[in-house]
């Protein structure tokens, strides 16, 4: 399934050549560790971000750019720490957990100079509350107070819980408390007044419509275009101790490319997937971290045959996660036997993984999978069916869904899948559209809980774009909301029984748990990866050794 020809090695040693040649202007003057290195930064982005509006965006090659140029009420630290970012420190909430006060940074200005003001705060999150702005990224604002109102058009944005007390000086009102705030609040981020009166909704569309509040301002990008560039924000807050003066970006998508350019001194930081990992493994400038980001596929509700509960589960059963990650993706991922990721929510308790307490929910069984298949043909009421596949145009997805594709055809006779492989933007288009029979998911998590996950397949979630509705889940899920009520251990139990009624119907069928693999310049420094962290990491916390 995987064989390469000699048509393949021909195409990929063009396809190399011809991105040097595009790239003859991304070159550095010494290759990797060596002497007199340029102090230009040079790294590459698996693709091209839709958008890099930070109240929009809700894909990964767009949030690896905001991270960069952007900047929330709070920030993550050189050591992926929760610390103050915009405003001046850390807070605690008054009125039983429900109102933070924020003072922002005397010296936080915009790329422009100009100063940071509650205003732009408070302008930014009511433009994303706003039904009219069809923002998808809403998760992290879903619990102040009146959202739900406001996202729904039957109350004015000015309503939403969050208001300018003084130029400085703002507030936040929520519905209730909310445990893990603090890593939400790292997600609200303020937009510059004037530029989105002036641009609207073409705000973040292109570097020259962008303004930059974080430690790097984005030049070159036009909307389009494969490579661009960041420089130091001169007016950022913290711009001192941002070591690096320029960050040279490049779109490779190739990884063979990017091992190539790296090995050839042209980046100086790229990352790795599938068999170009493991042919690294003993590279010492090779690193790999195990993040919280999973992988599943969803199930297109609106459609007769993707709604069957029985097909879903004979397409979950035929997966062996374990041989996929190891034998096929080969890049340290481990499989996914939840919905949730191993190693990243703990008992409030006892401090025990939840995917240890819940036990596997996604098992491999052939025998259980073509019983259930059969009964799905009865219900269906056809021997045949096939299903389109949608997914990126990557290695690794690629070889998931060859490897589904193959898997399925071996035990689930009658039941075809075809792979549709297409750019990463044009894929989430189709996701948030439902144009897919099934498609792959990833999530990356914003905060320790379960519920981060758990929150995608509610019935009115903004993400959930398979359309899969359960009451029972749904009314167990409005119980781990309601933090009034419940507290932490009890919150914990609601969201495990939710879990099990998840995979019990097999909503979703889960895939993989992803690793990052990089590759970085011995001479550069700081950089630190965990289970929460972008592509490319914090690159204002980097440095030339």
């Amino acid at each position: 399934m995987f064989k390469e020809n000699r048509l393949a090695v021909i195409i990929t040693f063009v396809t190399g050549v011809m991105a040097v040649l595009l790239l003859s202007g991304f070159t550095s003057t010494a290759v990797n560790g060596g002497a007199g290195i340029s102090k230009t930064l040079k790294i590459t982005i698996p693709g091209e971000p839709m958008t890099v509006d930070p109240t929009k965006s809700i894909e990964t090659n767009g949030g690896a750019v905001i991270d960069q140029i952007s900047e929330g009420i709070y920030r993550r630290n050189a050591n992926n720490k929760i610390a103050a970012g915009v405003v001046e420190r850390l807070v605690r909430p008054t009125d039983n957990g429900t109102k933070y006060t924020f003072t922002i940074r005397q010296n936080a200005k915009w790329q422009t100079g100009q100063p940071i003001t509650s205003r732009d705060f408070v302008n930014a999150i009511e433009r994303q509350a706003n039904p009219k702005t069809k923002s998808q990224q809403t998760t992290s604002i879903s619990y102040l107070k009146n959202f739900q109102a406001v996202n729904s058009g039957k109350v004015s944005p000015n309503k939403l819980g969050i208001h300018a007390i003084n130029k400085r000086t703002f507030y936040i009102k929520l519905t209730k408390p909310v445990p893990f705030m603090n890593y939400e609040f790292t997600n609200f981020y303020p937009l510059n007044t004037e530029a989105v009166k002036k641009y609207g909704g073409q705000y973040g569309s292109t570097g020259d419509k962008t303004v930059a509040n974080g430690a790097y301002v984005l030049k070159g990008w036009n909307g389009t275009n494969d490579s661009w560039h960041y420089e130091k924000n001169q007016h950022y807050w913290d711009a001192k101790n941002v070591k690096i003066p320029q960050i040279d970006v490049a779109v490779i998508k190739d990884d063979n490319t990017a091992q190539n350019m790296f090995t050839s001194g042209q980046i100086d930081l790229t990352t790795l997937t599938g068999q170009y990992v493991k042919a690294n493994q003993n590279n010492k400038n090779l690193v790999v971290t195990e993040t919280g980001r999973n992988n599943y596929i969803y199930f297109n509700n609106k459609k007769k045959a993707t709604a069957n509960e029985n097909l879903r589960h004979a397409i979950s059963l035929v997966i062996d996660r374990q041989s996929l990650a190891k034998n096929v993706l080969q890049d340290g991922s481990i499989g996914a036997t939840n919905i949730v990721p191993k190693n990243y929510a703990k008992d409030p308790s006892n401090g025990k993984d939840f995917t240890s307490e819940v036990g596997n929910q996604a098992p491999t069984n052939s025998t259980k999978a073509k019983s259930y298949w059969k009964k799905a043909q009865k219900e269906i009421g056809s021997k045949k069916v096939s299903l389109d596949f949608l997914v990126d145009d990557t290695d690794t997805e690629k070889k998931l869904a060859e490897y589904v594709q193959g898997a399925v055809s071996k035990n689930l006779k009658g039941l075809s899948i075809n792979i549709v492989s297409v750019p990463h933007a044009t894929h989430v288009t189709r996701d948030f559209q439902t144009e897919f029979d099934i498609c792959t998911v990833g999530w990356g998590p914003d905060y320790p809980d379960a519920q981060n996950f758990l929150d995608g397949l509610r019935h009115r979630n903004a993400i959930n774009f398979s359309h899969f509705s359960d009451r029972k889940y749904d009314r167990l899920m409005n119980k781990v909301d309601n933090t009034t009520k419940y507290d932490a251990k009890q919150r914990w139990n609601f969201e495990k029984q939710a879990d099990k009624r998840l995979m019990k119907i097999a909503a979703v069928a889960p895939t993989y748990q992803a690793s990052q693999a990089h590759l970085i310049n011995s001479k550069l420094g700081g950089l630190k990866w965990d289970a929460m962290s972008g592509q490319s990491g914090k690159l204002q916390y980097a440095y030339w050794k």
